[in-house]
């Protein structure tokens, strides 16, 4: 029973982004149009990383994208989903940089967009 217990916890590990992502605050982020500008830039080469994970997120956001989230919990990827709204709704011109670094050849800009408008 504990090596079941064990490799369940292994798995949850290995497979999933760690859970202290789930605390940051999206909606304080991209209602604040400075603190969202800077996470853009960070992300886009543009200015330094020094707001609360952006240099991990930068360096998750192509598996992010490449795998549809796949291994988001349900709080990131409700996170993910509506920072990818905001960026498309206010941000269209960033948006569409993002989409030309993260997915230059757009293999994977049908499964993300899918994985984006859905719901859990």
């Amino acid at each position: 029973m504990k090596v079941l217990l064990l490799a369940v916890v292994f798995v949850a590990t290995v497979w999933c982004y760690d859970e202290k992502y789930d605390k940051i605050d999206v909606d304080k982020i991209i209602a604040d149009d400075n603190l969202f500008k800077a996470y853009i830039d960070c992300m886009l080469d543009k200015g330094p990383c020094k707001e609360e994970y952006s240099e991990d997120f930068k360096k998750l956001l192509p598996e992010v994208i490449a795998t549809s989230c796949s291994k988001c919990n349900e709080i990131q990827r409700q996170n993910v989903r509506k920072t990818v709204k905001a960026l498309s709704n206010k941000k269209p011109d960033e948006f569409n940089e993002f989409r030309k670094k993260y997915d230059p050849n757009r293999e994977h800009e049908k499964d993300f967009a899918a994985f984006v408008l859905a719901v859990d």
